[in-house]
């Protein structure tokens, strides 16, 4: 039964409505006690699954505006009735309900409960069977509709179609010879591939620039014209993506009509058929010569520029660091002046002060030497190479050159290291440059101050960046100094070069990270940059 159905109990007189709800009920069947008009209002709303009408309920009235609520019905629709009446009224009762329900099943009353529960499950079974059909017929009703719909609509769609596919084709007639002219002319030489990789076909720039036939560059003979240093990598790129089917970007050489060697940049990306198979590669060739020189140059020059501000920054130091380095190689001086005398007659008794002299003299020649060696390296022209790096190690080696004269200058330094942000992927000497610069200039800002600190402390961000802050308790700068301040030979300092910290921003955004100053929170300057971690 539908969730709308109703089955109702019209039994006016006496307890007959009590009896059969309770019947019912007892079987599980949900039923409602109504009236004669209740049920024709039932009927007419069309929440009627099934209905008990007792003999008494048949009035002439009665019967009548029942019949004329079925009559408004859907064709679908036969409402089951269950007619009660006493086996003495069964011959007058049956077919006046009959000739006014339609549907009727006649039980004799006093019945047994089995026999009115059988009859009011039949009944429902077939008001079930009514709603199936009346789904059916909907659903059938509405396809029809939306065939009739899609026909009209399919109708006009094909007109217009037809008169699209006519326009397109004049569109695309068009489009190829304008394509054709635009492809003879413009920079880019393009080329097709089978699924298999192999060319088979190429623009004419490509036979004007190579010197090559058509016939000699197809398949893979475009190979013989590629720099011997380059073949192995081209043919290994070429046939991975092949393989993969992914898009194709490689730079290399190939040699031009006059036999020199030019760049070229080659692209290419696959077309596929609806299965996902490779129906053609089609790719374009680019000479990048004159941008790859270009490229080449500037790398050159930011790394003489580089090596020019690890210079500066070297000789900037180069007074104090002479002192520095004075003072342990006159110590290893006096030591060794001193066990000459104790070699003179050695006993027992000064044995231990001989050794001890001998291992002074030994840490003094280190420490030399060590400081000797940082600066070789930190000087040293060398090629950027980027590996793992313990970060405190790299920070505490440049506070070791950088803060060699901060106790004679009365600066206290420390360092503050995150343990998550250990490791980082960086040039060692670049970075240690940038660490450099920001110490140095942290010194210069103490200068003349009664409290001198700085902080160096490092800490783990949540993108994977390792941040470095360096801070100090100087003046800080104004708000014309904080705007200019990483802008080349921009320098507030008696005789700078004003390219430290345009360098340093150099340096770092090509690691990927940026470097900005802020105010500290009580006072002096904060320079923060950011590298990436491992």
């Amino acid at each position: 039964m539908s969730e709308v159905d109703q089955f109702l109990v019209v039994a006016p007189q006496g307890r007959d409505a009590a009896v059969i709800e309770a019947q019912l009920e007892a079987a599980e069947i949900a039923c409602t006690v109504a009236t004669p008009r209740e049920l024709v209002a039932a009927i007419h709303e069309g929440v009627v699954g099934a209905a008990i009408v007792t003999d008494d309920a048949l009035t002439d009235a009665g019967l009548r505006a029942t019949s004329e609520a079925l009559a408004t019905q859907p064709p679908w629709s036969d409402c089951p009735f269950i007619v009660l009446t006493p086996r003495s009224a069964v011959a007058r009762s049956g077919p006046r309900a009959v000739a006014a329900l339609g549907n009727v099943t006649v039980l004799e009353s006093p019945m047994h409960p089995t026999a009115l529960v059988s009859a009011a499950r039949a009944a429902l079974r077939a008001r079930a069977r009514q709603r199936r059909a009346q789904a059916y017929l909907a659903a059938r009703e509405a396809a029809e509709e939306q065939v009739r719909d899609l026909a009209v609509t399919l109708e006009a769609r094909v007109e217009a179609r037809t008169s699209e596919l006519m326009q397109a084709q004049a569109s695309l007639e068009e489009s190829l010879a304008s394509y054709r002219y635009t492809i003879e002319l413009g920079a880019l030489i393009p080329w097709t591939a089978s699924p298999e990789g192999q060319l088979i076909g190429i623009g004419n720039a490509w036979l004007d620039l190579t010197g090559a036939t058509l016939d000699e560059s197809l398949g893979f003979g475009w190979l013989r014209v590629v720099h011997p240093d380059d073949v192995a990598s081209v043919f290994a790129t070429w046939g991975d993506a092949v393989e993969r089917i992914v898009p194709h970007d490689h730079e290399h050489r190939v040699q031009i009509r006059d036999g020199s060697y030019r760049w070229i940049r080659s692209r290419s990306a696959p077309r596929r058929a609806a299965d996902g198979s490779v129906v053609r590669w089609y790719g374009t060739v680019e000479d990048i010569e004159d941008k790859h020189r270009a490229r080449t140059q500037l790398q050159q020059l930011q790394a003489d520029l580089i090596h020019v501000s690890r210079l500066s920054a070297m000789g900037a130091m180069g007074t104090t660091l002479a002192h520095e380095l004075n003072q342990p190689l006159a110590a290893i001086a006096n030591y060794v002046r001193g066990c000459r005398r104790l070699a003179q007659g050695i006993d027992p008794s000064i044995r231990d002060e001989f050794i001890d002299a001998l291992a002074a003299a030994d840490r003094s020649a280190v420490r030399a030497g060590e400081i000797v060696r940082r600066l070789r390296a930190l000087v040293a022209r060398g090629d950027v190479t980027r590996q793992a790096e313990d970060l405190p190690a790299l920070i505490n080696e440049a506070c070791g050159i950088a803060m060699v004269d901060a106790a004679t200058l009365g600066v206290v330094y420390r360092t503050r290291f995150d343990p998550h942000a250990r490791t980082v992927v960086v040039d060692r000497i670049q970075i240690q440059q940038v660490v450099i610069n920001l110490l140095r200039n942290a010194l210069e800002a103490l200068r003349d101050l009664e409290l001198r600190n700085v902080l160096i402390e490092t800490r783990r961000l949540p993108d994977g960046l390792c941040e470095v802050a360096v801070h100090d308790t100087g003046r800080g700068l104004d708000g014309e100094g904080h705007a200019r301040l990483f802008t080349p030979f921009a320098t507030s300092k008696a005789g700078g070069m004003g390219i430290g910290l345009s360098i340093s921003r150099t340096i770092v955004e090509a690691h990927g990270g940026r470097i900005w100053y802020e105010p500290g929170l009580r006072g002096g300057a904060v320079f923060r940059f950011t590298i990436p971690g491992d």
